[in-house]
């Protein structure tokens, strides 16, 4: 009796601790990168977007006309335009503040259909964006792989030793990076200043010299000021 109870006290303790791994795991799931490096970086929000890319069987120019017309633009300001040729099928679109493509070209024999649009905004709307996206997408598409980039500016003190140099931004990204659990994390100069990669199992992921990566960002020197640019897992604008 007294083992049997032993054992129900130890498959008892067995399954807390799995709820426990797994909430844990949920919850840094949830968090929010982009967001937490803004805030720890004191920096704004200017311009961010998404790409969407996919394979489908179905006829490229009626998924495209789909997908326009499922991410419900307000077509009252939305200006278009449709190129076609025998390879690729293209829809570009944009108003003040918003531009962007739905595009289907043939390779091997498939259509593969790629959404790309950026905004400018001084607000993180790339959640909002990926659900506008992936709504509007539904059973079209199968192993969708987004691509999201957010551009963000340093603001600067008029307290000039309290503005950190690029360095020292760096180095604080990194430290919460590593706060959330990352790894292979690698750190380059470039011409106007910082670029780093690393993982942080929180994206689609793909390798870079024999290592698994999800997260690049830079930290980038313009006349115009210092600026953040982040991109998953890697940056898809000029920087």
């Amino acid at each position: 009796m007294k083992r049997k109870s032993i054992a129900l006290l130890c498959i008892v303790l067995c399954r807390i601790i799995l709820q426990i791994n797994v909430i844990s795991s949920n919850a840094q799931e949830k968090v929010n990168l982009f967001d937490e490096i803004l805030v720890q970086t004191k920096s704004k929000t200017v311009e961010y977007g998404l790409k969407a890319c996919f394979k489908t069987g179905e006829d490229p120019k009626t998924v495209c006309n789909y997908l326009i017309k499922n991410l419900q633009f307000d077509n009252s300001e939305i200006k278009s335009n449709n190129y076609e040729n025998e390879d690729s099928y293209c829809i570009e679109f944009s108003n003040g503040s918003l531009k962007g493509y739905i595009e289907a070209l043939k390779h091997n024999n498939e259509n593969v259909i790629t959404i790309s649009i950026s905004k400018i905004d001084n607000q993180n709307g790339l959640e909002s964006l990926k659900n506008k996206i992936s709504h509007a997408i539904p059973s079209r598409g199968e192993n969708i792989k987004y691509f999201q980039y957010l551009k963000a500016k340093i603001l600067e003190s008029s307290i000039s030793e309290f503005n950190e140099d690029t360095y020292a931004v760096n180095k604080r990204i990194i430290k919460i990076l590593k706060s959330h659990g990352t790894c292979n994390i690698e750190t380059v100069n470039i011409n106007n200043g910082l670029s780093t990669i690393a993982y942080t199992k929180q994206y689609g992921s793909m390798v870079n010299n024999n290592k698994l990566i999800d997260f690049n960002y830079a930290v980038c020197n313009y006349s115009s000021g210092r600026y953040i640019i982040i991109g998953t897992p890697e940056i898809i604008t000029t920087y």
